[in-house]
């Protein structure tokens, strides 16, 4: 399975529309994130992928071809929720065992999982010794045990230290290598950004945009920040410069001691090193520092 498509999907749940003509595609070899506010739909949309929640009207289609949200389909998917829960007088390799058997999954791969979640050492203590961070990566086993088609995790990250991370940005970079698909719903946008490839915004059900993080970054037009390293301050040549980044008058410039700042939109950024290219002996390095998620995400809610 190469790729899965939500078409034109409603689900209204009482008095609110929690879902309003979303579209959404998957693609293999990729991690999709979902983002937004609470409320936005996030969660309904999982459900509605894992079978828990029925669509009022939609499709959903694999491949191109129309599927249903059936059994067959839910034995493709692996799912970790955001608060998981096991039984505390079992052992990690005892729930390994227990899902490995409701799913048919042979007994040889839970050893495997075991270890690539990182709690080989660890299989045999009873879950109420497991840390926060060691019970959310045996639930992230408990997902990949299946090798899944479709991996649905549900705010991966929280209480992961660093070495659950590295965990789980494996775990993620097997899936893309292996052509899987990888849907992530997360509020941790910067720590999460350089794992995904495509970031889907909701709010109020609806998508109110898909794309790349450069994709979101454009259609946020937020200013970037240029720094400019310089030579010597008291170079009347570094005067000259601000001055025409100043008269330029594309966003704010900055003057710091061996530092020139400069804010101009996205498109405006080859325009500015041009400007700088007529001081080769003033500057001496530059760098562009693009807008954080969290803010390109705050102005395009603001915006909408």
């Amino acid at each position: 399975m190469n790729s899965v498509e939500a078409r034109g999907v409603f689900v209204r749940l009482g008095q609110v529309q929690a879902l309003d003509d979303v579209h959404i595609e998957l693609e293999g070899g990729k991690a999709t994130m979902l983002a937004g506010p609470n409320g936005a739909g996030k969660t309904t949309f999982m459900k509605v992928l894992l079978g828990l929640v029925r669509p009022d009207f939609g499709s959903f289609a694999a491949d191109g071809e129309a599927i249903d949200i059936d059994n067959e389909w839910k034995q493709r998917i692996g799912y970790l929720p955001e608060a998981v829960a096991f039984s505390d007088n079992l052992t990690g390799r005892q729930v390994l065992t227990f899902f490995a058997r409701a799913r048919g999954v042979n007994r040889s791969r839970i050893g495997a999982v075991l270890d690539q979640v990182g709690l080989g050492r660890a299989q045999r203590r009873a879950v109420r010794g497991y840390s926060r961070g060691m019970r959310q990566r045996l639930g992230l086993g408990v997902a990949i045990l299946t090798n899944p088609d479709l991996l649905i995790l549900d705010e991966p990250t929280a209480g992961l230290d660093q070495e659950g991370l590295s965990v789980l940005w494996g775990v993620l970079d097997q899936w893309r290598a292996a052509g899987r698909m990888i849907l992530i719903s997360t509020h941790d946008l910067a720590l999460t950004e350089r794992r995904i490839d495509d970031i889907c915004v909701l709010r109020a059900g609806r998508v109110l945009v898909q794309g790349t993080a450069d994709d979101l970054r454009r259609a946020a037009r937020l200013a970037h920040r240029v720094m400019f390293d310089v030579v010597d301050d008291d170079d009347p040549k570094v005067g000259l410069l601000c001055d025409a980044m100043t008269k330029w008058g594309k966003g704010r410039v900055e003057r710091t001691p061996g530092r020139l700042i400069v804010e101009v939109t996205p498109d405006s950024i080859l325009e500015v090193m041009k400007i700088q290219s007529g001081f080769p002996e003033t500057v001496r390095g530059l760098r562009v520092e693009e807008p954080t998620l969290d803010l390109v995400y705050d102005k395009l809610l603001g915006a909408a």
